[in-house]
């Protein structure tokens, strides 16, 4: 909406005299008290005084240069305050620009820096509802603007009515002009009781959710599929979120789930506000849909891939669009790509790099990566081998976070000491010391296993007469072309016949003017010592390039060729079974796998031999699918999904296909061909041995040792293998750089074989033995120990079990959506699968964020969803996931406010069918504001408050379930009571503000002893300098740290306002003494009854009886994570129905396994524990949602007899 003129014309009449485009003017306005607007932009600045406003009129526009094209920002009049009395009204014209326009901090800056929330605002015109006569507004007055309560902070008088600035406490400061007609509508109503019971109950349920979103610690995983680990728990909330600028290295082993690490961090840091802008994730080209999907999957954040395409198109990346992703090749080596992502207009809140350890000194991603970590705020690198006992390495990636704290020379080779960076730029967890939430180990034992495999007489004669024929018709230094027919023919003999056919077809089409393909650089040399062994695009590429070479004689080989190709037909019509297949279904025989009973995992390096083999399978009765390179992200998604599900048994997989999937629901994997790349091996076993395995994992490596790489491969295999056993199994992830290490090249030996096979036994002799191999590995792991972060799981854990206790379930969310439709005309009715239901509006469309249309498919958890799409459901991509933190159910949040907060203001009467007493419910809102590492914020925070006889203190916002719609009118509350909420609210805001600088302070003094740790390390790395140099770079470290302590003080400052009432609630005693499912006067007796026996087994026990919660004890076990929440019931005599209240089921329902019921008979007499009941709402048969719910005494009986 545009702001009304100041001079009196309608809205829509242009001004004479109009700017064009670019054009920066300063305007007098109506003088408003203490204010001043401010605006810079680029290369000139403009400031007006008190009294006046930077203004381009309602039709007008300013044209702000940005990224070579214009954004253009129309019809805004901007001000600010200087004064100290405008306390109000922080928010800047750089903040609004910045966040409601998209326009970066470089391109427009604020020549005002004292005002510290810069919290996103708007300025528009909200008009008020209704007529009437007009009358004076003044400050401090409340408003009811479009159903929200607003508080005037300045107001100035008009021709047509008042212009306002007003404090919203959903959108921080506002600007509304009111005209005169509609003040006596925009006037609060009289706290007289006169609201209607139902919308003021939903304005209270709605100002819990305000409440509880912003506690819940993890609120973005609420109602995701996904439950962290304590290590991953650790890391992102014990670690990352608590720094302003986080620049990490995480370097945890493989498959201990890093990447969604990364996600928790974006998703938790863009809710918090700590990653506010964009952000860009650089990994390599296979992973790049994988990142896709897990982020969409497991978060609900839509991201886009970076393409060549884009990179082309003139426009900068697009505005709506807050993730991408892009490969690491594309970004280092594609000009066009790099200038999007790092040119001069380019700046990112959060780059991500996977993989990291490929940002090599000696590499050109190095350079291209320090140019992104200049132009990002946050900084995340991963990796799995940060390391590899290579110190110059090492000390490049910590350089990339942090030049002023690890300094680096590239020049400088040798180290006389060994780098070890603190914690809040380094964490490395290794998986012997990972433990789950029930304190098992997270990862199995694992062994690997080769099996010589000899070729039957068919398959040895097909092997020869490929070889014999390669021998014949290519140079006879082509090692390059007898690696790739002799891997083909050793695979199987069908990959050999359809390499032969491909080489037929190549050889009968014309070579007129035909250029051959040329190898990729380090193939076309006789050892293969530089070629990229482990990439699949590079082996096409030379494959291509052998297939496509043109012919010394182009009929006489096509004959040879066709001869040869008659023989490998007849080979697979052999009686006998291929020797590879006949040792798969003894290891199966091994481990059980049989039709229908178990499922591996096979890997190839050859698309043919995965089609073949998986026809092999099929016919034996086991359910097959293949994996290669031709299947898309979708695809790959649906397979692993699917083989996760138990689906189907085997999965036949090449090295291409099998890049970045996880399938741990098998535990036994064939190796049915031996790739030349050690990495490749290390990350085939990566596919099962991962986090979620269940069972102890078993590697097979099949070996033909009758081929001329066979012998080779074979003492290399158990040479390792018998050193893995020796290091219990740690070198499994440590295989090349093992190797490596010894000076052994495995791919040029690979290739030596085939040059010269009589070489053979030369090359096996090269081999280095076990020992070797020990020794060498034993150095990597020191390298590795020296680096590893002590894991300490408690203190993640006891945080987990804290969250069971504050989050917001599935169960809680659909409740306050049935409660917030009744007040819009909407329908909720069951839906087409469990878990899914249907939204439909009564009148008119519904909100953008449901879709826009009549009605929508709506989820409380994503795990519903999920499960549709396993049950592919196909509308399961248009479910609305309603999670605390997902926009729909914030939107559904904010409209009850607005509808019904006038109600609550008004007062209304209500019913607890729980309690046999009447109440008071008072809900107010104070202000609390702290920095959060970037800006001070401001955050409204509500608090409920109830007032009896006995006086007022606050209550449990999970007491709201008990209250229904009254249909009687209430009684204002007398003074006393006002009074005495008032004061109990000042404390609880108090209360409030003093926890939040306690987790402020706690957080700040981890970072401070951290920040200590890396000042002496940093004092001994420059000891070896001059002493000029080590003062100088002392120095700087001081500056530095001097900086950075600066920042953690704003950090432990917590402040607040003066709470103010939102409204009231009279609530009436509903319930009946025998209704109430146990005997009042028994309960003291009961619950001190179990008080006792569970401090005698040593819980440590909470009376939580006044707070409303909807449970009685909170027992903890010390020194675990074990908890119960404990609802007790007690009776004089003997048994009779037991009802759970609103609340107490809806926690029964949401809390599961934590939650217990315990029932007490004979209280009168000799009390005794008779029921002990963990997880009632999952043992018994009550309803799913928020009822009262009565247990029969049949029932009760059946788990007395249980006990």
């Amino acid at each position: 909406m545009s702001v009304p003129p100041e001079d009196g014309r309608e809205e829509g009449q242009e001004r004479a005299g109009a700017r064009a485009p670019g054009e920066l003017s300063l305007q007098k306005s109506t003088r408003w008290d203490g204010l001043v607007a401010c605006l810079a932009l680029e290369g000139s600045s403009a400031r007006c005084t008190a009294g006046t406003t930077v203004s381009t009129g309602p039709t007008d526009a300013v044209s702000v240069g940005l990224d070579n094209h214009h954004r253009i920002i129309r019809g805004y009049a901007l001000r600010m305050p200087t004064r100290s009395r405008s306390k109000g009204l922080e928010h800047c014209v750089e903040c609004y620009l910045q966040y409601h326009h998209r326009l970066r901090c470089s391109q427009l800056r604020c020549s005002e820096r004292r005002f510290g929330s810069c919290a996103p605002s708007r300025v528009s015109v909200l008009q008020a509802r209704g007529r009437g006569m007009g009358v004076d507004i003044a400050k401090d007055d409340r408003l009811l603007i479009d159903g929200e309560l607003v508080t005037v902070v300045a107001v100035s008088q008009e021709r047509a009515g008042f212009r306002c600035i007003v404090r919203s406490p959903i959108r921080g400061l506002d600007e509304v002009f009111v005209r005169f007609g509609d003040v006596a509508s925009c006037r609060v109503p009289a706290s007289d009781g006169s609201g209607d019971s139902s919308r003021a109950i939903t304005a209270v349920w709605a100002q819990w959710m305000r409440w509880a979103i912003p506690r819940i610690r993890s609120a973005v995983l609420a109602t995701r599929p996904l439950r962290p680990y304590a290590h991953q728990d650790d890391a992102v909330f014990g670690v990352m979120l608590s720094q302003p600028r986080l620049r990490f290295l995480l370097a945890d082993e493989p498959g201990t789930g890093k990447t969604l690490m990364s996600g928790m961090y974006l998703a938790e840091g863009r809710r918090r506000g700590l990653v506010p802008g964009k952000t860009v994730i650089v990994v390599p080209a296979h992973l790049v849909g994988k990142w896709i999907g897990e982020l969409k999957r497991f978060f609900g954040i839509d991201a886009h891939r970076v393409t060549a395409e884009i990179g082309r198109e003139p426009l900068d990346l697009r505005g709506d669009v807050d993730v991408w992703v892009v490969s690491l090749d594309l970004y280092t080596y594609n000009t066009d790509v790099r200038r999007k992502i790092v040119g001069s207009r380019a700046s990112w809140s959060l780059a991500v790099f996977d993989e990291a350890h490929r940002l090599t000194p000696t590499s050109q991603y190095l350079s291209a990566a320090r140019q992104l970590a200049d132009a990002t705020h946050h900084l995340l690198l991963l990796t799995a081998t940060p390391h590899r006992g290579k110190e110059q390495f090492f000390r490049a990636l910590l350089h990339l976070l942090d030049p002023a704290i690890y300094p680096w020379d590239p020049a400088e080779k040798t180290y006389d000491h060994a780098l070890r960076p603190g914690r809040d730029n380094f964490l490395r967890r290794m998986k012997e010391d990972l433990r789950g939430l029930d304190g098992e180990l997270l990862f199995r034992p694992r062994f690997a296993e080769t099996r010589e495999v000899f070729l039957t007489p068919a398959e040895a004669d097909a092997y020869e007469a490929v070889m014999g024929y390669v021998d014949t018709w290519y140079s006879s230094d082509s090692v390059l072309a007898r690696s790739i027919y002799g891997k083909r023919a050793a695979s199987s003999v069908t990959a050999a016949l359809e390499t032969l056919r491909r080489r037929r077809a190549a050889l009968s089409s014309s070579q007129a003017g035909r250029v051959a393909p040329i190898a990729p650089e380090g193939f076309d040399s006789s050892d293969l010592s530089r070629a990229a062994l482990d990439s699949d695009e590079a082996w096409h590429d030379a494959e291509e390039a052998v297939l496509q070479a043109r012919s010394s004689d182009r009929r006489a080989e096509l004959e040879a060729v066709t001869a040869v190709i008659g023989q490998l037909e007849r080979a697979l019509t052999s009686k006998d079974e291929a020797a590879k297949w006949q040792m798969a279904r003894a290891i199966m025989t091994h481990h059980g796998i049989s039709p229908g009973v178990g499922q591996l995992l096979v890997f190839t390096e050859f698309t043919d031999t995965a089609r073949w083999l998986a026809e092999v399978f099929r016919a034996t009765g086991f359910s097959t699918e293949v994996l290669d390179g031709t299947v898309d992200q979708t695809g790959r998604e649906e397979l692993q999904l699917r083989f996760l599900n138990d689906r189907f048994q085997v999965l036949v997989s090449t090295d291409a296909g099998g890049e970045g999937i996880d399938l741990q629901s098998a535990h036994v994997m064939i190796d049915w061909d031996i790739p030349w790349s050690l990495v490749r091996l290390e990350q085939r076993a990566g596919r099962l041995h991962r986090i979620g395995q269940q069972h102890e994992v078993f590697v097979y490596h099949l070996v033909a040792a009758d081929t001329r790489e066979g012998r080779v491969q074979q003492v290399m295999l158990d040479n390792l293998t018998a050193a893995s056993r020796a290091l219990d199994g740690r070198l499994y992830d440590l295989l090349d750089a093992t190797v490596d290490r010894t000076g052994f090249n495995f791919g040029a030996a690979m290739a030596a074989t085939y040059r010269d096979p009589s070489a053979v036994g030369a090359v096996i002799a090269a081999v280095p033995d076990a020992e070797t191999l020990v020794a060498r590995a034993q150095e990597i792991v020191a390298d590795e120990d020296r680096l590893k972060t002590p894991v300490d799981p408690a203190e993640a854990m006891q945080r987990l079990a804290a969250d069971r206790l504050q989050a917001i379930n599935p169960v809680i969310v659909s409740a306050f959506v049935d409660q917030a439709v009744q007040v819009e005309d909407w329908n909720v009715t069951t839906g087409p699968t469990p878990g899914i239901r249907i939204l439909r509006s009564g009148s008119g469309p519904l909100p953008g964020s449901f879709g826009g249309g009549e009605e929508c498919l709506i989820a409380a958890d994503a795990a519903a969803v999920a499960k549709a799409q396993e049950d592919q459901f196909r509308r399961a991509g248009d479910v609305v996931v309603l999670g605390p933190t997902e926009d729909p159910f914030l939107e559904l949040v904010e409209r009850a406010v607005r509808r019904c907060e006038g109600d609550l203001l008004a007062g209304a009467a209500a019913v607890d069918l729980a309690s046999l007493t009447g109440y008071t419910l008072f809900v107010y809102t104070a202000d609390l504001e702290h920095h959060d590492g970037i800006r001070r914020v401001r955050r409204a925070v509500p608090f409920l408050i109830r007032y009896s006889g006995a006086g007022a203190f606050p209550t449990a916002w999970e007491s709201v379930m008990n209250l229904s719609r009254a249909t009687t009118t209430p009684i204002a509350p007398v003074p006393a009571a006002r009074i005495e909420a008032d004061e109990a609210a000042r404390d609880a805001v108090t209360a409030e503000a003093a926890q939040m600088e306690r987790q402020q302070r706690a957080i700040t003094a981890k970072t401070r002893a951290d920040l200590g740790d890396i000042e002496r390390r940093y004092k001994r790395q420059v000891r070896v300098l001059d002493p000029a140099a080590r003062r100088e770079a002392l120095d700087r470290f001081a500056a530095l740290r001097a900086d950075r302590l600066a920042l953690l003080d704003l950090f432990d400052d917590v402040s607040h306002t003066t709470p103010t009432l939102l409204g009231w609630v009279q609530v009436s005693g509903g319930a009946r003494t025998d209704e109430l499912g146990h005997d009042p006067d028994s309960e003291k007796v009961a619950i001190a009854k179990v008080v006792t026996e569970l401090e005698g087994l040593g819980w440590s026990v909470d009376d939580r009886q006044t707070a409303g919660l909807g449970y009685d004890l909170l027992a903890r076990r010390p020194g675990t994570t074990d908890q119960r929440l404990i609802e007790v019931k007690g009776f004089a005599a003997g048994i009779k129905p037991v009802v759970f209240e609103q609340h107490e089921w809806a926690q029964a329902q949401q809390r599961g396994n934590d939650y217990w019921l315990y029932v007490v008979l004979h209280c009168a007499e000799q009390p005794t524990v008779v029921i002990r009941c963990q997880d009632p709402a999952g043992t018994l048969a009550g309803p799913r949602r928020i009822e009262r719910f009565k247990i029969p005494v049949s029932q009760l009986r059946h788990l007395m007899e249980s006990e």
